[in-house]
């Protein structure tokens, strides 16, 4: 078993009635990041209508309830970024692209869990830093 922090494609997923729901029964723990909680909160506001807002919004007062408070971005977050950058750079790999996946990346590194994706591709190259489960 592991204890592992959940990408926000795994939280989407996890109460979309339009995609397999990831089975997690096998993971010891599960966090969220406080990221996910952003970009979702974004996502709520990019809405094209106030029917569509509610429906967001419902929904993510659900997923909040359900998964609970994300863990911080923080200064040992910056730190492991550090170590990803470091990493995507020595591999001629593009150091702005997937901005917030590489965040929530370094939380899972700076708090020691795996990280639960189904974007694992958005990730390749960071073997030895991050343990990367794509569901």
């Amino acid at each position: 078993m592991t204890a592992v922090l959940l990408d926000t494609s795994i939280v989407i997923a996890s109460a979309s009635a339009h995609e397999e729901t990831p089975d997690l029964a096998d993971f010891e723990s599960t966090r969220i990041s406080a990221l996910t909680w952003h970009e979702l909160t974004l996502g709520l506001h990019l809405a094209r209508n106030v029917a569509e807002y509610r429906r967001r919004s419902q929904a993510l007062a659900a997923m909040r309830s359900g998964f609970g408070d994300g863990l911080p971005y923080d200064d040992a977050c910056v730190s492991a970024s550090d170590l990803i950058f470091a990493r995507v750079g020595e591999r001629g790999g593009t150091l702005r692209a997937h901005a917030f996946d590489r965040m929530i990346a370094a939380t899972a590194v700076a708090n020691g869990l795996a990280l639960v994706t189904r974007n694992a591709a958005d990730l390749r190259g960071l073997d030895g830093l991050l343990e990367v489960i794509e569901r």
